[in-house]
C-alpha cells in the first residue's frame, strides 16, 4: 500500500483481476518513476507479471514514454495523484470499491485521507502516503482551489 487511494485502488484492481484501465497504467506508472523515483523497469516487470492483457512492445513502450526516455518522451510529464483521482473518480466510488478500508470516508476527502481529524483517521485502517507531492494541497479540502467537495 502507497497510502495514496488511487494508486491503490489501481494497484488492487491489477493484482485481483490481472487487469488496469490505461489512465490507470499512466497514474501508476507516474507515481512509480515520479514520485516515488523509482526505475521504470521495476513497474514494467511487474505489470509483465500481472496483466492478462500484457503485450510487450505497448507494456515497456509506455513505461519508457512514462519515463520520459525513449522516443519522443515527456521528461517533465508528471500526473498529480490527486488531480487525476478528483478528474476521473470525483465521487470516489472507484477507490471505495478497490480500498474499502476507506468506505465510510466522505468524498471530498476520499483521495486525501490523510486530512482528516486526528480522531477521525484512528478508527480507519490505511497508511499515510509514502510521499506527498506538494502539488497535490492545491486539490485540499479548504483550499483555494477547492473545498473537496467541488462537482466535476
Amino acid at each position: 500500500m502507497t497510502g495514496v487511494p488511487f494508486v491503490d485502488a489501481n494497484m488492487r484492481e491489477l493484482r485481483l483481476t490481472g487487469w488496469m484501465s490505461n489512465r490507470g497504467r499512466q497514474n501508476v506508472a507516474s507515481f512509480l518513476t515520479k514520485d516515488l523515483g523509482l526505475d521504470w523497469r521495476l513497474g514494467a516487470e511487474w505489470f509483465e507479471s500481472q496483466l492478462l492483457d500484457h503485450d510487450v512492445c505497448s507494456n515497456y513502450g509506455n513505461w519508457n514514454y512514462s519515463a520520459g526516455i525513449g522516443n519522443d518522451p515527456r521528461e517533465n510529464r508528471k500526473f498529480n495523484m490527486i488531480k487525476q483521482a478528483m478528474d476521473y473518480d470525483p465521487q470516489g466510488d472507484y477507490v471505495r470499491q478497490w480500498v474499502p478500508e476507506l468506505r465510510s470516508v466522505p468524498d471530498g476527502r476520499v483521495h486525501m485521507p490523510w486530512t482528516l481529524t486526528p480522531s477521525v483517521r484512528r478508527d480507519i485502517d490505511y497508511p499515510q502516503p509514502m510521499v506527498r507531492a506538494p502539488e497535490w494541497q492545491r486539490h485540499a479540502p479548504g483550499s483555494a482551489v477547492g473545498d473537496g467537495n467541488q462537482k466535476r
